[in-house]
């Protein structure tokens, strides 16, 4: 597994775009620090296939939309072709992060109502697959469909990530990350419990490749340590003292 990369980060009030600091501020060290995930990610390529990245995390509000979202720009910037999608079908909000008009998305090309194609629309250089609008979430997930269009995506793009549900909420994070390659657990600094992030990670499985620490208060003082098994049962033995 890589190890874990601190993103010293906060959860701006202001307009969402501020999120967007490998857009906004690339400069800042929140923007380095996608920049060190992307490169770790890369080294992780030369040894394993992860054309298709989930970004998840083990419940809301730790920062996966936001991971999700940088890590794609920092790809595109680095000339990669990259498509980022909307997995949360319950609780999207990546058109309003990216201030994108509505239009399909991944539930209606599932549901059959729209073609791939109709779906995909791109914020300069990346292509952005939202969640679109559906009734049932959960059985829109199950959809028959859904192999088919993630390899649809893996085949036009050189990078898919996932902005996956949670992980632990509901069973539709665990149908998404199956057809991923690689899975990046995201937790947040001092609101995660460590037993969460074990189960987590656990629910995972070999997927799981490594954790990102969100939402670290650099002026605190507080150091990071990892420490990774081999095989699925990995999981971080130490994390921020202030999680858990």
């Amino acid at each position: 597994m890589i190890p874990a990369e601190t993103l010293q980060t906060s959860h701006p009030t202001t307009a969402p775009e501020a999120r967007l600091v490998a857009l906004a501020d690339p400069e800042s060290p929140a923007a380095v620090q996608y920049r060190v995930l992307y490169q770790r990610l890369l080294r992780l390529a030369a040894r394993r296939p992860t054309r298709v990245v989930a970004i998840t995390s083990a419940g809301r509000g730790e920062g996966r939309t936001t991971t999700a979202a940088n890590l794609a720009l920092t790809a595109v910037q680095e000339g990669r072709s990259v498509v980022l999608v909307e997995g949360d079908l319950r609780r999207p909000t990546l058109a309003g992060l990216f201030g994108l008009a509505p239009r399909p998305g991944l539930g209606e090309v599932l549901e059959g109502a729209a073609e791939l194609g109709q779906a995909v629309v791109r914020a300069g250089g990346l292509a952005i697959l939202c969640a679109g609008e559906v009734r049932d979430p959960a059985a829109t997930l199950r959809s028959p469909r859904l192999p088919a269009v993630m390899e649809q995506l893996r085949a036009a793009h050189e990078l898919v990530i996932l902005d996956a549900p949670p992980a632990l909420a509901f069973a539709d994070g665990d149908r998404l990350a199956a057809a991923a390659d690689a899975a990046v657990l995201v937790i947040r600094a001092g609101v995660t419990p460590r037993h969460v992030v074990r189960i987590a990670l656990e629910a995972l499985g070999e997927r799981a490749v490594g954790v990102v620490l969100n939402d670290v208060d650099a002026a605190a003082g507080g150091r990071v340590s990892w420490l990774y098994a081999d095989g699925p049962e990995a999981a971080p033995a130490a994390v921020d003292r202030r999680v858990g």
